[in-house]
């Protein structure tokens, strides 16, 4: 199984051989760092799903019900018929949205809640990359991506700045990389 820091080393390791490529006057890099900013995006995530996938085996009574649908990516649904009737249960898939997972760990694990995590710097570069890689993965028409060395290096950076944001405020522990 792959982890967090398998994806930044393999982004790491297409940014280096674009660093290389640039170096013999190859013509393309974007080739080599499409791939690399979205393992570094895949970092992110891995790290997030694993977590959620942590406290989701903890016991049923430490968790509200949305909680529980939230960390197991279900819906709630309400039962109008048979021997639950009345109740509510879990059912199905709802996917949820990256930064509101991280919103959700943050704010129920941590011991020193962020209020304003959207209004810092890291926020707003973890907007940026975010564009870049939906745009990547989910193309359009007439939308361009421009990548270069330096904007995906940032993005890989950014990456392991929301995992140390979320393992410091959950664990409060740096994490090395």
């Amino acid at each position: 199984m792959l982890t967090f820091r398998d994806y930044l080393d393999y982004a790491n390791k297409y940014v280096r051989l674009a660093e290389k490529n640039l170096k013999d006057k190859t013509p393309s890099n974007e080739w080599l760092l499409i791939p690399a900013t979205i393992l570094a995006w895949t970092a992110i995530e891995s790290f997030v799903n694993n977590r959620l996938d942590d406290y989701k085996f903890l016991p049923d009574d430490i968790f509200e019900l949305h909680e529980k649908a939230f960390l197991t990516e279900k819906k709630i649904r309400f039962v109008d018929r048979g021997t639950k009737i009345g109740q509510f249960e879990l059912e199905g898939k709802e996917y949820k949205r990256l930064e509101d997972k991280i919103f959700f760990l943050m704010a129920k694990f941590s011991s020193k809640p962020d209020k304003d995590i959207k209004g810092k710097k890291l926020w707003q570069d973890f907007e940026k990359f975010k564009e870049t890689r939906d745009s990547l993965v989910h193309p359009r028409r007439g939308k361009r991506v421009s990548l270069n060395i330096d904007a995906v290096r940032k993005y890989i950076e950014t990456s392991k700045e929301i995992i140390q944001l979320i393992s410091t405020h959950i664990w409060n522990k740096q994490i090395d990389f």
